[in-house]
Parts: C-alpha cells; structure tokens; sequence
C-alpha cells in the first residue's frame, strides 16, 4: 500500500498533540501493512508559496503543453498516486494552518488529479480513503470547517471516496484530563487503521 502522509503541524515533534495521534495511527495501520510504502511531506519544511497569478499562469500554460512533469506538480503527483492519505493538522481557528489549504492550492491540478466531463470535475485520484487526525484546545462542534473543507475538496473535486475524521477535542479546557482524552482519541485511529 502507497500511503502519503500530510504532516500540517507546526509545532516540533514533541510538542504536536495531532503528530502523536498520527503516529499512533500510523503504527497501527504498519502493522495492518508491513509492506507499506510511505511518503511525508512535511509542511513546514516543504515552505509551499500560496498560488500567485504569474503562478498560476505558468501553472496553467505546463498543464496546456503536458509538462506535469515539472517540479511544481511534484504535490500533486504525490496524491493522485497515493493509495491511502494521511492528513495530520491541529484544529486552528475553525479550520487548520494555512500550509495545509496552500498545499490543497498545489494538489489541485487540472489532468493530473481531476478532469472535467460534461462540465462537472471528475477526481482522478487513487485513494480510496483520507485520514484527517485533527486536536484542538476547545471543542470543535458545529464548527469543523477543515474537516468539512478537506471532506468537500478531496471527494467532491479530486475523488477520494472516504473520508474518516479522529479528533481529541478540549484538550485545553480547566476541568480536561487532556491526555486520556488523547489517549482515547489514539485507540480510535488505531482500531480505524486496522479496517483499512
């Protein structure tokens, strides 16, 4: 199994809550799959640039000459093969860092993970499931705009068909016991990994 891993959190790797819960799901699902293959992109390291206009024009006039090729489409040919997606991404302001919306930004190629037939986007993209792991101080609730985004984007417009979301949720709240409610969050990505 080919499984891409989205590492969307900024803090360092002792400190990310929604790393430990992705580790945690990631051990289990290697467990599933010894044999998986699997790609990280970090983020953070990775210093994506929102889409500019001269970006996008390049962008546009390498997809019109078949040049998916290029460096640039480099995101993008990572989750259109990906059989399995990993997102891992704390609960920021209603929806999640602005890295991970820029990355979608690069994902988001025309003949490379979608299409349009008959005027409506057609998904090219391999996966048949994608992974948000997501914690947050405060309860997320009505208010899961990230989720509800990634949900949207990734089925609607690029085709993945499932969508799974493990949140540990009011970690920062007075009266929490914020690492059984983590803990409790691990066993529920850990169970998942085991279905897929």
């Amino acid at each position: 199994m080919q499984v891409l891993l989205i590492d969307a959190c900024p803090r360092p790797q002792g400190a990310s809550r929604s790393r430990r819960l992705g580790e945690a799901f990631l051990q289990a699902l290697r467990a599933q799959h010894p044999q998986m293959q699997l790609e990280v992109l970090r983020l953070d390291e990775m210093q994506l640039m929102p889409l500019t206009g001269e970006m996008e024009a390049r962008r546009s006039m390498l997809i019109d000459a078949g040049g998916l090729d290029d460096d640039m489409f480099a995101p993008a040919r990572s989750f259109a093969s990906a059989e399995l997606i990993v997102v891992c991404a704390p609960y920021w302001d209603f929806a999640f860092p602005a890295s991970l919306k820029t990355l979608i930004e690069h994902v988001c190629v025309r003949t490379l993970s979608f299409t349009y037939e008959n005027d409506r986007p057609v998904g090219l993209c391999r996966a048949e499931n994608l992974v948000y792991l997501t914690t947050s101080g405060s309860p997320i609730g009505e208010n899961n705009w990230g989720g509800d985004y990634l949900r949207a984007v990734t089925g609607q417009l690029l085709g993945v068909k499932q969508f799974h979301q493990i949140s540990a949720e009011g970690l920062d709240l007075a009266d929490a016991d914020p690492e059984a409610i983590l803990s409790a969050a691990m066993e529920r990505a850990r169970a998942l990994a085991t279905t897929l």
